[in-house]
């Protein structure tokens, strides 16, 4: 009896298997039950290469949507990441969200009602 609670609350001895075992996951499973579903909000992954995709940034943020935006291809030009940033800035601004850096690269940016918190969790 003493073994089967130690297995099942991990307190038995594991091995050097048990450590070095890998699984991948296969999300497909899940996934298929959201299908069709749509949400008031999503986050969005972007790559700001240029100033040709401000309309749409612009646009997603105003829809109420979450940016990841990766600004490193930006970063090359300094002209043209300050004045996106700015932009953002400015649309973050007039629709009382928020903007924060993330990395050196990644840039987040939240629609109405929601702020980042700038402190990592410890």
């Amino acid at each position: 009896m003493g073994k089967f609670i130690d297995n099942l609350f991990g307190g038995g001895k594991k091995t050097k298997s048990d450590a070095d075992e890998y699984q991948e996951l296969d999300l497909s499973e899940y996934e298929e039950g959201f299908q069709g579903e749509t949400a008031n909000t999503y986050i969005k992954i972007a790559e700001l290469s240029g100033l040709e995709m401000m309309p749409e940034l612009k646009k997603q943020i105003y829809d109420g949507n979450i940016l990841m935006i990766d600004v490193s291809p930006a970063k090359k030009d300094k002209m043209v990441f300050d004045r996106a940033i700015k932009d953002l800035k400015a649309v973050v601004n007039d629709v009382h969200g928020d903007i924060a850096m993330i990395k050196e690269d990644q840039v987040i940016v939240t629609p109405r009602g929601m702020r980042i918190d700038r402190q990592k969790l410890k």
